[in-house]
């Protein structure tokens, strides 16, 4: 890894991906890790958590880190806070889209199953059900209910993901967002075998400029570390863009540095670089909830 710099010292704010960037391939938070956000925190640096993840699988990182100010979650749909224990949606999947975007996958990629998360639960269809605690992905929270997701599509939809079984292995959601790409949709992976369709008008780098805007930092000031398509756009927007070195070849190509991968503390790596550069300014740190 080549250390990375900062045109300005350090950022004010550091937006980080969790899933194949912050944490390992175990799902874990380093010590290492740990010990460099506390630290950009402690001198005025606001680390702002920015992931595909729902709030129930994203808010034990977020404690795990002492973070307590909200954070990004949904792809950039909804902003969470802990204090509150709430998610702020920012914007709905239109139910009907969604619908017609599921008959053309199942239409296209017979070996279609689906997922959905809304306002109200979250819900699977059987096959992702068993596909999913085949690869201990459930966590420690069973789906609200379990059905066609047709079923659970309505105005509180904010994501639909889908996964496809070909002959081969698994559709790549780069072939299945080509079945809809005439949609009015937001199609984006974080895992080359799981599409996640959302509103088209959310993604990660909206919700970063959202907060930033509300906060009156500049993108100038604003470092983004990601891996998957979903992060391009933030890389890509970021003053500083970072992607790990396990990073798809889009995310690298958006970043303006290649760090350490995620199994070898590469986000820590650079932190830690930061913590000995004039620190942020408090004034524009994010509030830490209420």
């Amino acid at each position: 890894m080549r250390r990375v710099p900062f045109v300005s010292g350090a950022p004010r704010l550091v937006a980080v991906d969790l899933d194949g960037t912050l944490l390992t391939s175990d799902k874990r938070i380093t010590a290492c890790s740990r010990a460099a956000v506390a630290g950009l925190e402690r001198r005025g640096v606001a680390v702002l958590l920015c992931t595909g993840r729902p709030p129930r699988s994203a808010r034990a990182y977020a404690a795990e880190l002492g973070l307590t100010r909200p954070f990004i979650c949904y792809n950039g749909a909804a902003l969470y806070e802990p204090a509150r224990d709430r998610a702020r949606v920012r914007h709905h999947l239109d139910a009907e889209v969604a619908a017609e975007a599921l008959g053309r996958l199942r239409g296209a990629f017979p070996g279609v199953m689906a997922g959905v998360e809304s306002d109200h639960g979250w819900y699977l269809e059987p096959a992702m059900l068993d596909r999913r605690a085949s690869e201990a992905r459930l966590g420690p929270e069973a789906p609200t209910a379990v059905g066609p997701a047709e079923r659970f599509l309505d105005a509180g939809t904010i994501k639909l993901f889908v996964r496809a079984e070909g002959p081969s292995g698994p559709v790549h959601a780069s072939r299945m967002a080509k079945a809809v790409a005439e949609l009015p949709l937001q199609r984006t992976w974080s895992a080359g075998s799981m599409l996640e369709l959302l509103d088209p008008r959310v993604d990660k780098r909206s919700a970063l400029t959202a907060v930033c805007r509300d906060l009156g930092i500049d993108r100038r000031d604003v470092a983004a570390f990601g891996d998957q398509h979903n992060d391009v756009e933030m890389i890509r927007w970021a003053g500083w863009g970072v992607a790990v070195a396990n990073a798809s070849e889009e995310a690298r190509a958006a970043a303006d540095a290649v760090t350490g991968s995620n199994d070898d503390d590469g986000v820590a790596a650079v932190l830690e670089d930061w913590l000995h550069e004039p620190a942020g300014d408090p004034a524009h740190q994010l509030p830490t909830g209420g």
